[in-house]
């Protein structure tokens, strides 16, 4: 990855080109035949350029706004092939970035879908173009917002600018934290075919691509079509060497080591291991004394057939048959009561045996750990000068990619109550299939013959396992452009216009095969033994037996034939996503400075931009009827933008002793939303040189942000997560009584929540000390649990406004005309008011029972909180988009370019190193009221830098290329405790919820010829692992941070090749 940061491009047109990675055809117009003529040509065709971040021409170019240049062909070299490889490991790619290890997640795109943001403000804030134009959303499900980089072509990329300050003046809105500016080659002569192909050393995830373009040019037209295949094929759990075992326990000791074996779980032969023991699966809970049974075909230890139980509580020994004293974490001390059938004084099962632990089964480790995909693409450019008095040109794009991708992520779990008239219950009322559950312990002293329902927990194969994807966009661009002719007298002339339309369109379609709820609710409350003794549950209906052998299985079971049929449905969801974009603007010499006689020039222009989604989701989708599956209502609806904007520039000084130069930038845009009162925004930046070698920039300005589609019109999305509700009963305050049947009451003493709590609880008709506790009518339950959160857009939320100012400078080494030397530093600092976000379920339950400033329980996020009005447990959550506050991100870029020749052997050796570190020193939220600053957090890491060394010797070339991230650690860890890892040990531990510092090292070797080229290397040389976090409080997978930016594929090894004629 080759970046240039010089703010000082000048000298010639060519360096301008030159140091923008700016290499283009620049004989499209010429004669073949006439050398001189060329170099006329050229000259006069190159004389001006426009770069990211500013509409004005200029042939000299100091640029105040820090801006980055990604060479595709440096990229392909150190094996990044695509478009989100490249975009993603810029240093300024902070806060979670969305790519293909999110296969198993819900995503606003949809599954498959990557996206960029920078700073740490959000993909909805980066606005991504194509050779300087808008690119539409794409994706699948609700209402996708930013583009999808996936679809871009990579080996298409010539290089990619990147601009880091807010940009909506130029740009319009989205352009709050950057641009993202993808320039596709134009530059091809004749033919041009590419093969790539990269494998992991561990397996999985290979990666093919192959490029053909062909490209022409004339006297006065030229044209290139372009044609990419991408593969890349999964990678699973299993495959991959950081993710193959097991989510593990992670915790740190108070005596600094690590500890991870999951202890307490009771004696038993083997020894206790690392991986964590839930989900749980093949059990069932029991809505009576027992909690949750364990299916054991063949023998059972509570006379209930091919079903046991674990543990129970000390005291129950004299009340249970069977049950012994047993030490559950290895101390030397009794702790706990097991049931024990066998007589060896162990559990007669254990929960470490995939059989019930579901994420250490191969099924499961053969899900995807990065998704696959396949893309396909079609590119094609063109002009044709007419060759008229006014130079007039007319230029073309059509752009057409398609991805496709299965996403194989197994391991849901189905728990659906059977009740206990079920003839299938073995706790219930059937005289075939049921038993009294409570004789074989002796309980039925106490409860009797008294039936209880049964909730199976179960993964059932097949059921949401993979999701197909499919989305495909075109893009057409058609536009004029040249010189004014009849205004060449006007003002000081050089007057042009240009006037473009930009269409694009996509339409994704994503559907899954799961269980219908209905189905099998229907099922199972319907069923009845008739008096042949056959089951039956209706016209149409198939009796479901959730207790039968097939359904338990390791990895998950599979119903018969007949329930299957019954059961499985189909949820479809279809998403289109249109946007035109018609735009035109006039530049020209306004005046010049009377002290310098330098050119002011200026740039007008105006842009409308229609933007329209319709998302159609089936009755599975919409009405969530897809057993555990989240609801998806679509979207429906449109919006007009109309601006107009302008740009100048004032060459205040030029050539001055202590003033070599100094230029302000002056630019503004009037926004006219359909939905909201018409916005101005501004934007100011000066370069100051005092000399040849010291350039001192800095910009201010304004954005603003209409709420897009999604936070507008989605109609609704649902998803499930665990929420802890603080409302219920702690564990540590219920004391039992297994003589009055196991109830449950209340222990102030051992109550540690806050009195804010209780009071908040009971101001929102809630009793803490009385909500989760078992009693005779009530099985009880914990804080944990599977709460539906749902989303919407509103027509309540006001638009975003945000502050962003850069200041830096560059010093070009001035001491020698042997080598280059530059060192820039930018300190940047955006801040966003009425910023709008999503709250999280935990975020909206903690501030309206938990609320320092709120500690009534009058908060407003209380009215997003629904219960069940039976149990009192949590039901729903509306985490509908709001305005939440400030939000902002505050840092230092640094940079640092070094190229020298030396002559070895009566040849040049280039030496370039080029690095590149991003400092962040604030990524704060203050979400009503309640501040918080990610900065130094795993997802927000205090450094990221990059580094690459490349050797130029005669053909050759050899690169290194270094990544590094920094440490980083959450917020407030918890405090040293007695924790699963530590359970009977003299130590205490805490969960990792940290980050180490990484470092990734990639080398390549390519060598280029007259018409081909060949280049080899290795990825991640070392094989270095990601750091390692606990799961229960950093965003991971398999104890790995998503999207900050580690290699998650492990030392892989690539091949591509180049010929051209």
């Amino acid at each position: 990855m080759k970046i240039h940061t010089s703010a000082r491009l000048r000298r010639s047109s060519y360096g301008v080109m030159l140091a923008l990675g700016c290499i283009t055809s620049l004989s499209a117009f010429a004669q073949d035949n006439s050398a001189s003529l060329l170099e006329d040509e050229v000259e006069e065709t190159i004389e001006k350029v426009v770069v990211t971040g500013s509409r004005i021409k200029r042939a000299e170019f100091s640029s105040a706004s820090p801006i980055q240049v990604i060479d595709g062909a440096i990229s392909r070299e150190m094996g990044l092939f695509d478009a989100t490889e490249m975009l993603q490991g810029t240093t300024q790619a902070a806060g979670l970035q969305i790519d293909n290890t999110f296969g198993g997640f819900v995503l606003d795109n949809g599954p498959g879908s990557s996206t960029i943001g920078f700073r740490g403000l959000g993909a909805g804030r980066t606005l991504v173009l194509i050779n300087g134009r808008r690119v539409a959303p794409a994706g699948v499900g609700g209402a996708p917002v930013s583009p999808d980089i996936n679809l871009i072509p990579g080996v298409m990329i010539e290089r990619i600018e990147n601009l880091f300050d807010g940009a909506s003046t130029v740009y319009g809105s989205d352009a709050i934290a950057g641009v993202a500016n993808v320039i596709l080659r134009k530059d091809v002569d004749g033919f041009d075919f590419e093969a790539s192909h990269k494998a992991p050393q561990s397996g999985g995830g290979q990666e093919t691509t192959l490029s053909a373009m062909y490209g022409k040019s004339g006297d006065n037209y030229s044209f290139n079509l372009a044609a990419e295949y991408y593969d890349r094929k999964s990678q699973s759990y299993a495959q991959n060497d950081f993710a193959s075992n097991c989510d593990e326990l992670y915790y740190e000791g108070d005596d600094g080591g690590i500890y991870q074996e999951y202890r307490g779980i009771g004696p038993t032969a083997e020894a206790p291991d690392a991986c964590d023991i839930f989900p749980l699966t093949n059990r069932a809970s029991h809505a009576g004394f027992f909690g949750s049974l364990y299916y054991t075909p063949g023998k059972s230890n509570i006379g209930v057939p091919g079903w046991s139980e674990s543990t129970t509580s000390l005291g129950n020994i004299p009340y249970i048959n069977g049950t012994v004293a047993a030490d559950s974490n290895g101390d030397g001390i009794d702790d706990i009561a097991i049931y024990d059938g066998n007589g060896d004084g162990l559990l007669d099962f254990n929960f470490q045996d995939p059989f019930y632990s579901l994420g250490r089964t191969d099924y499961v480790n053969s899900a995807d750990w990065v998704s696959p995909v396949r893309r396909f693409s079609l590119f094609a450019n063109g002009d044709y000068l007419f060759q008229d008095k006014n130079d007039t040109r007319f230029f073309y794009e059509a752009l057409y990619a398609n991805r496709a991708s299965d996403v194989f992520s197994p391991g849901g779990q189905l728990f659906q109550t059977v009740g206990i008239n079920n003839p299938y219950n073995p706790c219930g009322t059937d005289p075939i299939n049921a038993v009294n559950c409570y004789a074989g312990t002796g309980l039925d002293a106490f409860f009797g013959d008294t039936p209880s329902t049964m909730q199976p927990i179960v993964s059932i194969r097949n059921d949401r396992d993979t999701n197909v994807v499919d989305v495909y966009q075109y893009r057409l661009v058609g536009g004029i452009e040249g010189n004014i002719g009849a205004l060449d007298n006007f003002a000081q002339g050089s007057w042009f216009y240009e006037i473009s339309a930009n269409y694009s369109a996509s339409k994704g379609k994503n559907s899954i095969v799961g269980i219908s709820e209905a189905n099998l609710v229907y099922s199972l409350e319907n069923s009845v033994r008739n008096a042949d003794g056959t089951i039956t549950c209706g016209s149409g209906c198939v009796p479901v037996n959730m207790f039968a052998p097939n359904i338990y299985q390791e990895g998950g079971g599979n119903f018969s034939e007949a329930e299957t049929e019954y059961l499985m449905t189909s949820r479809e969801i279809e998403t289109e996503i249109k946007q035109t974009v018609l735009s035109g603007f006039i530049s020209g010499d306004l005046y010049k400075l009377p002290w310098n006689s330098e050119i002011v020039p200026i740039v007008v222009g105006a842009e409308f931009r229609k933007d329209e989604i319709i998302t159609d989701a089936n009755d599975v989708a919409s009405q969530g009827l897809l057993w555990g599956y989240f609801s998806d209502e679509g979207a429906d609806g449109s919006r007009n933008i109309r601006e107009v904007y302008f740009e100048t520039e004032l060459p205040l000084l030029r050539g001055k002793k202590f003033a070599e130069e100094l230029t302000v930038t002056a630019a503004g845009r009037w926004t006219d939303e359909s939905f909201y009162d018409p916005e101005s925004i501004y934007s100011l930046k000066a370069v100051y040189r005092p000399n040849e070698w010291l350039t001192i920039r800095g910009t201010r300005g304004t954005s603003y942000r209409a709420p897009n589609l999604r936070e507008r019109f989605l109609n609704g999305t649902s998803g499930f997560s665990t929420i802890s509700d603080p409302c219920v009963v702690p564990d540590a305050a219920r004391d039992a009584d297994i003589t009055v049947g196991g109830t449950e009451t209340y222990n102030a003493e051992n109550d540690t929540r806050s009195p804010r709590v209780l009071t908040s609880c009971a101001a929102n008709g809630v009793d803490a000390t009385a909500l989760g506790l078992r009693t005779d009518d009530s099985l009880g339950f914990t804080a944990s649990t599977s709460t539906e959160v749902s989303t919407g857009g509103t027509q309540e939320l006001q638009p975003e406004k945000s502050l962003s100012k850069t200041y830096g400078f560059i010093i070009e080494q001035p001491f020698s005309e042997e080598f280059d030397l530059t060192f820039s530093m930018t300190k940047y600092k955006i801040e966003i008011t009425d910023s709008v976000a999503e709250p999280s379920g935990a975020f909206i339950v903690s501030q309206c029972f938990n609320n320092i400033d709120v500690p009534d329980g009058t908060s407003g996020f209380c009215d997003s909180i629904v219960r069940d009005s039976s149990t009192g447990r949590l039901s729903s959550i509306n985490a509908s988009f709001v305005n939440i506050g400030l939000e902002g991100s505050e840092g230092i870029d640094y940079n640092i370019f070094y190229e020298q020749e030396f002559v070895v052997g009566d040849r040049a050796l280039g030496v370039i190193l080029d690095l590149q570190a991003t400092k962040l020193e604030s990524a704060e939220q203050d979400i009503l009221g309640v501040y918080d600053d990610n900065y130094g957090e795993p997802v927000y890491p205090e450094w990221r830098a990059s580094g690459r060394l490349s050797l130029s010797y005669n053909d050759f070339r050899l690169s290194w290329r270094t990544s590094f991230i920094g440490k980083g650690e959450t917020d407030d860890p918890d405090d040293f405790d007695t924790y699963t890892p530590c359970d009977g040990l003299t130590v205490t531990c805490r969960p990792v919820y940290y980050t180490e510092n990484y470092t990734n090292h990639s080398v390549s070797l390519n060598y280029t010829a007259d018409n081909y080229s060949v280049t080899a290397g290795i990825q991640n040389v070392f094989n270095d692992a990601p750091p390692k976090v606990d799961g229960g409080g950093v965003f991971s997978t398999r104890n790995i941070p998503l999207g900050v930016g580690y290699d998650l594929y492990g030392r892989s090894a690539y091949l591509s090749v180049g010929y051209t004629f």
